[in-house]
């Protein structure tokens, strides 16, 4: 799935930065646990010097990037470890877990971190082994292989020679680098050579194709920074960017870009991996959210689509049973003339009761009393089915009510747990179990709390645990939006009228007719309120008032 937001990706030039702050505390590190959270995800717990860390390690081709995470990130990215370790998790167990770091490099001009380990055989016999961690978009890899022998021990994805022509991948094949890409060093470029070397004024792609460490982020960054751009400043400033003469790891402040040289407009960071560790961890957050949102919406829309096709044919057969009133009418004309119609013919023109012609179809073998009655009979069969019908539509209406709240609360929410939870009511599945409540928020207003639930899991907590039996219940009449509650306060007699109002004009501003010149809100005793089918924050209600904010 691609991001639905501009981010940039993890670059050569970051890497060999990270590199550089963190070697010292990789050299003599050992492995403590391993664990594979996601087939692109893995989390080494190294230890150094009586310092532990978690280092993290994504190898997904839209979100790549490693780093030491934070336990503040780390609960953003959603991470949960199967029950099961996956077959590359056992593997790696095996030869890396308690093995002792020995060096770790990053190849010239790559994006692979290599760690190299110390291992010991089941006949003691010294090796040295390296993980190699591909960071290279749709080809990122993490690959494990014997140094001295350079044959593969375990990939976490295996590359076929139908995949790719240039460079498999499996146990027991020789490891090789990937193909070298055909760049040259800005640093060892002079002016002309580099004037020479743009031909157009795409400067973003033609500087970061023909040379090393040099992103299309980087070159954009750089011309937007510029006080006078010519061709001659932008080569300055490139050299000086990537000669790294002053590292400032910062980000952008909308998240959109990251930086390892100070803009106006950026925060720095307080290294490159915290840099790295926030920037990606934002992202991969609203990722993950999109991800899930997309999964929901789909549902949604599936199922909407079945409930309208189904109102749409409820429909049509409540149109055809509008003969009820037809029949009972012919039934009355009859009963109203069976003294002077003697016989039963075919078909009868008689006059109806507001003096119009009606065209009646008799049976001749039965009388006109039996006529009437078989009308009777159609009358009441067809005001039963029309009855039925009648409440088979209203049924669907409020199932596709109940798919446009969830679709609202989809849209407006931003907790992976919440749009986890809809997936897993709106696809019948088990809920999660329960996580601690968010805060509700609340306006105090002379002296009443009104409590407004911003999402599907708050509004739930409103009606289930929050409010009392007398507290008033407010929400948007026949359209999606948020639960809001006016706690009563039982010294007082009577709710004054312009908390009522506010109460409702919050539950406008918090619904899908938010920009509507006017709104029906209704509100009604919490008593009154009932969840519906055990839907989370689907409800029926009674007694209700409805005023026009």
């Amino acid at each position: 799935m691609l991001l639905n937001y501009i981010m940039i990706n993890f670059d050569s030039l970051t890497l060999k930065l990270f590199l550089e702050e963190n070697k010292s505390y990789f050299i003599g590190a050992k492995i403590q646990k391993i664990q594979q959270p996601g087939r692109n995800e893995l989390i080494l717990f190294i230890r150094n010097n009586g310092v532990s860390r978690k280092f993290y390690i994504n190898f997904n081709p839209a979100l790549y990037h490693l780093c030491f995470m934070s336990e503040e990130n780390e609960k953003k990215r959603n991470l949960s470890v199967p029950k099961s370790a996956p077959m590359f998790c056992m593997l790696l167990r095996k030869y890396i877990l308690n093995a002792k770091i020995i060096k770790v490099d990053v190849p010239k001009y790559e994006r692979i971190f290599e760690i190299y380990f110390e291992y010991h055989d089941e006949l003691n016999e010294k090796s040295v082994l390296c993980l190699a961690i591909e960071l290279m978009g749709k080809y990122s890899n993490v690959i494990l292989y014997n140094y001295d022998t350079n044959v593969i021990i375990g990939c976490a994805h295996n590359v076929s020679s139908e995949k790719s022509k240039d460079r498999e991948l499996s146990g027991l094949l020789p490891y090789t680098y990937p193909k070298k890409q055909r760049k040259i060093n800005i640093l060892k470029t002079s002016f002309e050579d580099f004037k020479n070397n743009i031909v157009s004024e795409n400067y973003a792609d033609e500087i970061s194709q023909k040379y090393y460490y040099i992103t299309k982020c980087i070159v954009n960054q750089i011309i937007d920074n510029l006080n006078n751009f010519s061709i001659l400043n932008l080569y300055n400033a490139l050299r000086d960017f990537i000669s790294l003469n002053a590292v400032e790891p910062c980000i952008k402040d909308d998240f959109l870009y990251y930086s390892v040289k100070k803009y106006n407009g950026y925060t720095l960071s307080g290294s490159i991996n915290e840099m790295i560790d926030n920037y990606f961890s934002y992202h991969q957050m609203n990722y993950l959210i999109e991800n899930i949102r997309s999964k929901v919406n789909k549902v949604i829309e599936n199922n909407l689509k079945k409930l309208r096709a189904l109102e749409e044919n409820q429909l049509f057969q409540i149109k055809k049973l509008d003969k009820a009133e037809e029949y009972k009418t012919k039934a009355d004309v009859l009963m109203a003339n069976s003294y002077f119609l003697k016989t039963c013919p075919q078909v009868v023109t008689l006059k109806d009761f507001e003096n119009n012609d009606l065209l009646i179809e008799l049976e001749e073998n039965l009388s006109v009393i039996d006529n009437a009655n078989k009308y009777y009979k159609m009358y009441k069969k067809a005001k039963s089915a029309y009855e039925h019908a009648n409440n088979l539509i209203q049924e669907t209406r409020k199932q596709i009510l109940y798919f446009d709240e969830i679709k609202f609360y989809t849209a407006k929410t931003d907790s992976i747990v919440d749009l986890e939870d809809i997936y897993n009511e709106i696809c019948n599945n088990k809920n999660n179990p329960e996580k601690s409540q968010e805060k509700i928020d609340f306006i105090d207003l002379d002296g009443y709390k009104i409590y407004i639930g911003k999402n599907k899991k708050q509004n739930d907590y409103i009606l289930s645990k929050l409010s009392s039996a007398e507290d008033l219940w407010f929400h948007p009449l026949n359209a999606p939006g948020a639960h809001v509650v006016i706690k009563i306060d039982k010294t007082k007699e009577q709710v004054p009228s312009n908390v009522i109002l506010k109460a409702a004009q919050l539950t406008k501003e918090f619904s899908l007719q938010k920009d509507n010149s006017k709104t029906s809100v209704i509100y009604t005793k919490r008593k009154y309120v009932k969840k519906a089918n055990n839907k989370l924050a689907f409800v029926t209600y009674k007694n209700e008032v409805e005023i026009i904010v």
